[in-house]
C-alpha cells in the first residue's frame, strides 16, 4: 500500500512539475423541437504548454424527451474523452481546434468515434470559453440517427464550453 501511495505522489509532483496546465469546466446545450434534449458535461483537461495538444475527458449528463416516438423521459451518460489539437492562434485570444473524440454511452453501449472542430476564446489568462460545431466520423449508436460513417454540422446547436485554467 505505501508504494503506490509513493508512485501515486510520484506522479503527481511529476505532472505538476512538468510544464502543463490544468483545467477544469464544462458545458451545457439543449434542443426543444418536438421535445427536448438537455445535456449537462463537466469536464476535466490538461494542456502540455510546449505543444498544441491538450488531453481531456467530460461526463455527459442526458435527458431526453421526443413528443414524436413516445412521451417518456429517458436519461443517458457520456464518457467524452478526447485528445485536442490547436491548429491556429488568431491575435493571441482566439485559437481554431480540432478535437479527436470517443463518445461512450453508458446506459444503452452506443459509441461514436470522430473529429469535431470549434473556435476557443481566451477572455482572460484563467477564463476561456469554447464553442463546438458539427462532428465527422462513425457512429454505432442506433438512437443518434443512422449508423455508420457520417457528416453532422449543427450550426444551429452547438455546443459551449467554459473552462477555468489553473
Amino acid at each position: 500500500m505505501k508504494k503506490l501511495f509513493l508512485t501515486l505522489a510520484l506522479a503527481f509532483v511529476g505532472i505538476f512539475s512538468a510544464n502543463a496546465q490544468l483545467w477544469i469546466g464544462g458545458g451545457a446545450n439543449g434542443h426543444f423541437k418536438d421535445g427536448f434534449t438537455v445535456s449537462v458535461a463537466p469536464e476535466i483537461g490538461y494542456s502540455f504548454t510546449d505543444t498544441p495538444i491538450s488531453v481531456a475527458s467530460a461526463f455527459n449528463f442526458i435527458l431526453t424527451k421526443n413528443e414524436l416516438t413516445n412521451n417518456e423521459v429517458n436519461w443517458g451518460l457520456v464518457a467524452s474523452p478526447y485528445v485536442r489539437c490547436n491548429l491556429a492562434t488568431v491575435a493571441n485570444k482566439f485559437n481554431v481546434f480540432l478535437d479527436a473524440t470517443g463518445d461512450f454511452y453508458i446506459p444503452n453501449g452506443g459509441w461514436r468515434v470522430g473529429l469535431q472542430p470549434g473556435v476557443a476564446w481566451m477572455a482572460t489568462e484563467h477564463w476561456t470559453a469554447a464553442c463546438r460545431i458539427g462532428f465527422l466520423g462513425y457512429n454505432k449508436c442506433p438512437f443518434l440517427g443512422e449508423e455508420g460513417f457520417g457528416f453532422n454540422f449543427q450550426a444551429a446547436l452547438p455546443a459551449i464550453y467554459l473552462y477555468y485554467n489553473f
